[in-house]
């Protein structure tokens, strides 16, 4: 605890809170870095805040997307379900590992999302009805992102937006709405395991989680204010900047 910045922990969970809302994130993918790199926060015990901050700034922007009319509840609740299974596996699977393993995996994640969000989509939310999608492609996509969440602590947003829109046609802005509903529903079933294994503290968890919820509101509020291909813009973005981050400190 002696390494920890804890006055700064309220600070990050406000920044992670503002993109989980604007961009249908969780806020895990920011987090991780802002809580090791800034927070001085060891990796495995960031991964259990992360997690908690996830849940809590999911649920805030969500609602508020809904009420937007920008949440698919059919792919949400599939997609989520699917991923609470795969988050039980990912989240034991992360005991064993190094921090460095983690560290690899994670890379590559995001280095993938980049290169999805490279391709060009060009569906309209205006016009998109909701609709049956592939239920086998969704619960695949489900499953990869829940393990992703119990390995890393992220909800796992920034891959599952790149994949819904990609191979479930999914236009971005209902698919921000939906991945904070999948979010959810993916890190209250895997938050169980995080506590059981120990990587939650309550201090630095509350700490951060304090500024969470008015980061979710206000990150919901310019999203839907925000025309698509600047959000798209603004994910590949922080992708690229957390991948060269994460990179140089990982292998320099």
């Amino acid at each position: 605890m002696e390494n920890i910045v804890l006055p700064i922990l309220p600070l990050i969970g406000l920044i992670g809170g503002f993109f989980s809302g604007l961009l249908g994130l969780g806020g895990g993918v920011i987090m991780l870095p802002l809580l090791t790199f800034v927070g001085g926060v060891p990796l495995k015990l960031a991964t259990g805040t992360s997690l908690v901050h996830v849940f809590i700034a999911s649920a805030t922007g969500m609602f508020s997307h809904h009420r937007g009319r920008m949440v698919d509840l059919k792919v949400g609740f599939i997609l989520g379900i699917a991923g609470v299974i795969g988050g039980f596996v990912g989240s034991f699977l992360s005991v064993p590992l190094s921090t460095r393993s983690l560290e690899y995996i994670y890379l590559f994640v995001v280095m993938l999302a980049v290169i999805l969000l490279f391709i060009p989509q060009k569906f309209d939310d205006k016009n998109y009805k909701k609709r049956d999608s592939n239920k086998l492609a969704g619960i695949a996509i489900g499953l990869g992102v829940g393990s992703l969440t119990g390995l890393l602590g992220v909800g796992g947003g920034f891959i599952m937006i790149p994949l819904m829109t990609y191979f479930l046609k999914i236009p971005l802005r209902v698919t921000i709405g939906t991945s904070l509903l999948i979010i959810l529903i993916i890190s209250l079933g895997t938050l169980g395991a995080k506590v059981e294994i120990g990587h939650v503290d309550l201090i630095i968890t509350l700490l951060v989680i304090s500024g969470a919820v008015i980061g979710a509101l206000l990150g919901a509020y310019v999203s839907r204010r925000t025309p698509v291909k600047f959000l798209r813009l603004i994910l590949l973005s922080i992708l690229v900047l957390i991948l060269f981050t994460v990179g140089y400190k990982t292998f320099f």
